[in-house]
């Protein structure tokens, strides 16, 4: 056969070169006879380099760890290895013994990449566990009950989707940043994710990032140890982040957290750890983040107010909140259910009329749900006998100077607004001419020196 095999060497090589299956031959004694290239792509030596060698010198050198020739040679039967490749594949490996007068002549290995084979079956195993995963999490929620967002109203199909998009990422644990204006229900749909969440039985911790002084922020959101500043506890301090641990933290008005300490935050999200103020150990933080803004983010990031490399970090899973004037036909629900909730908390039984339901659905609502609720609260309160009529809701709004009036109505609000800021922006340069002080215009105007500092940066009001 050997004899063979050197007669048509060169019609040999070219038919196994054909084949797309590695293909290696020795003599019966482990002596390399013949590989074609599929073979010679996966060991670092080349045909020259092998033809000629005998399988336990290739052992020896580290070429192969294993051959299936020298199982062969030991057994006289047929042998399978699985190889390990140095660059990090496997091939399975089968050695066929061929037989000449009772007498090895020749063993043919084949050698397969099964290298993808088994990434399929361990990404097949991750999917079932997955599966699985989710099952169990379907199955606690028919066991609990849990509506699942229906608490929520949403008749409005801005609303409907809103929900869906929340309840279709609640149990995927991502990052989520929840935009829109004011009073919009932000709050609401990050307890929806939070509620809907495998987290559910953890903490669920609400910070609004405006509402901190400048100072005092970074200890509140990452702790400090003992002695770490003047006038810290002795005991030294958890911050919020490991308040939250296992939990969902969620970072309203995310726009005003100050710029020196967007970076640390960038850090929690990309490191999930952090560094108590004055400490050295690194804690580790399992939090899921929920972050929100009623302001205008690309504003912010071309203002140099917000870091870009954070912003987008953060805005893996953006959410737009809608407007009331966008959801009108929610505003019908959601003062029918404001009505019910002020009779049970003020022991009364309102119920609004039809014609002042109209009177409601005819506003802009700049303030959104949370002023819809606010002004059925102040009619509830503000009148007696049991019916809520047109004429009540439009007396509230004539006090506050409201207009009913369709498009032009939401024109003039957005000009209001300009309006404003263009006399706050006035009022400060004004005042920072006169005084060249923060801390005393802050003063001035019965404000904290953090809001002054951050209305100086958004109206580039130097001196």
């Amino acid at each position: 056969m050997n004899k063979m095999l050197k007669e048509h060497y060169d019609e040999l090589q070219a038919f196994i070169n054909c084949i797309k299956v590695g293909i290696f031959i020795t003599d019966g004694q482990g002596k390399v006879l013949m590989l074609n290239d599929e073979s010679e792509k996966t060991g670092g030596m080349t045909k020259n380099e092998l033809i000629g060698r005998y399988m336990e010198e290739l052992i020896e050198i580290g070429y192969v760890t294993e051959s299936s020739v020298v199982n062969v040679m030991g057994s006289n039967h047929e042998e399978s290895i699985i190889q390990e490749l140095g660059s990090g594949g496997q091939l399975y490996i089968t050695g066929m013994p061929f037989f000449q007068d009772g007498e090895i002549n020749m063993i043919v290995c084949t050698e397969r990449d099964i290298t993808e084979s088994i990434n399929l079956r361990e990404l097949l195993k991750e999917k079932e566990e997955i599966a699985e995963k989710y099952e169990n999490e379907l199955e606690y929620f028919r066991k609990k009950g849990i509506d699942q967002g229906k608490h929520i109203i949403a008749r409005s199909e801005e609303m409907k989707r809103v929900v869906e998009m929340a309840m279709r990422i609640a149990m995927l644990d991502t990052t989520t940043f929840l935009k829109g204006e004011s009073g919009t229900g932000k709050e609401v749909i990050a307890t929806l994710l939070h509620e809907n969440s495998s987290r559910r039985d953890q903490p669920f911790i609400r910070v609004n990032c405006a509402a901190i002084p400048e100072n005092l922020i970074e200890s509140e959101l990452f702790g400090y140890d003992k002695g770490a500043f003047t006038g810290a506890d002795i005991n030294g301090k958890a911050g919020i982040f490991e308040l939250a641990d296992n939990g969902t933290l969620f970072l309203d008005e995310i726009s005003e957290l100050p710029i020196q300490m967007q970076p640390k935050l960038l850090r929690v999200l990309q490191e999930r750890e952090i560094v108590r103020i004055g400490g050295k150990d690194v804690i580790p933080v399992n939090v899921r983040i929920i972050v929100a803004s009623n302001v205008d983010m690309l504003k912010a990031l071309r203002e140099g107010r917000f870091r870009e490399d954070l912003y987008y970090r953060l805005n893996i899973i953006p959410i737009e909140m809608p407007p009331l004037r966008k959801r009108r036909e929610d505003i019908a629900p959601l003062s029918a259910h404001f009505v019910k909730q002020f009779n049970m908390e003020y022991n009364l039984n309102k119920t609004l009329q039809g014609d002042a339901v109209t009177i409601l659905e005819e506003q802009q609502w700049p303030g959104n749900v949370r002023e819809l609720r606010n002004m059925i609260e102040r009619v509830v309160i503000s009148f007696d006998g049991n019916n809520i009529t047109a004429a009540q809701i439009s007396s509230q709004f004539n006090k506050n100077g409201a207009e009913h009036s369709g498009e032009k109505k939401e024109e003039r609000i957005e000009d209001l607004s300009l309006m404003i800021e263009k006399y706050e922006k006035k009022l400060l340069e004004d005042l920072m001419m006169k005084y060249r002080n923060g801390s005393e215009v802050a003063r001035l105007l019965n404000i904290d020196k953090s809001t002054v500092s951050r209305k100086l940066k958004k109206y580039q009001i130097t001196i």
